[in-house]
């Protein structure tokens, strides 16, 4: 009986400690750790490649049919002074600076001199030329010829330009004004008998005032007379006044004009052309 007592007894304190426990509070909830980046595995390095045994060739091999190529070398790189590096055959293309070659000389003055003697060589062909044709044409052609050209209004004109040409061709050109300084020949030459053509040419500036200009040309025909020389004088002129008259009173004259005479002389010079 006393057993049944105490398990009674027990099963009755046991809800009063129940409800005279404390309560405990809930925990809180661990926070979750964040997931790491998961690595892939690394792949296994490849073997080492071995490199074959090199084989052999017999000593009758012949080489491939195809095209050799040849092989690329490689980029040059730059040195250490700005010239190439070279290339993987260890040869450099170049140094710096300082190895770099001399400029040459400028050849302008090489280029001045060397003309300069040409002109020289050919002007003295020149005269030469022109001293065996006046012998050559002093042996063949039997009449020599002057001819003077003046200028008689160098008071008032200024002769800008002269020239004489005979038969077509330019012998006397001027354009200092020498034809108003004296009478002087201004061509001497030989020429065939017979009949020619001298075209006299005079540019003249007014000196008062050279707004005013003007212009003279005349072409003649003389002969030649076979053993005798031929005298040709000519004088040109302008006898206006519009030069200086034009300023007091607005009115003025040309009197442009060139005035020739021709003439025959015996020679005197003794051979058997100068025969009198």
């Amino acid at each position: 009986m006393k057993g049944v007592a105490r398990s009674c007894l027990l099963l009755a304190l046991i809800p009063a400690l129940a409800i005279a426990a404390p309560k405990r509070g809930k925990r809180p909830a661990k926070k979750a750790a964040p997931a790491k980046a998961v690595e892939p595995p690394a792949e296994p390095a490849p073997p080492p490649v071995e490199p074959e045994p090199a084989k052999t060739e017999a000593k009758d091999a012949k080489p491939p049919a195809g095209p050799t190529v040849p092989a690329t070398p490689a980029p040059a790189t730059p040195g250490p002074n700005g010239g190439a590096g070279g290339t993987g055959n260890g040869s450099g293309a170049g140094g710096g600076a300082g190895d770099a070659p001399a400029e040459p000389p400028p050849a302008g003055d090489a280029d001045v001199d060397t003309l300069r003697q040409e002109y020289l060589s050919l002007r003295d062909e020149l005269f030469k030329s022109r001293a065996r044709a006046n012998t050559v044409a002093s042996q063949l052609y039997s009449t020599r010829i002057q001819i003077k050209l003046t200028y008689t209004s160098g008071r008032f004109y200024t002769p800008a330009k002269a020239s004489i040409r005979l038969d077509g061709a330019a012998v006397y050109e001027d354009a200092s004004g020498a034809i108003a300084g004296d009478d002087n020949i201004r061509f001497d030459g030989y020429v065939a008998p017979g009949r020619h053509l001298v075209t006299f040419r005079v540019e003249a500036v007014g000196k008062d005032d050279d707004s005013f200009t003007s212009a003279t040309e005349s072409t003649i025909v003389v002969k030649a007379v076979a053993g005798k020389d031929l005298v040709v004088n000519a004088k040109a002129k302008d006898g206006g006044d519009i030069a200086y008259e034009w300023k007091k009173s607005e009115k003025g004259s040309y009197g442009l004009g060139i005035d020739v005479s021709v003439k025959t002389t015996k020679r005197d010079d003794g051979g058997s052309k100068g025969k009198k």
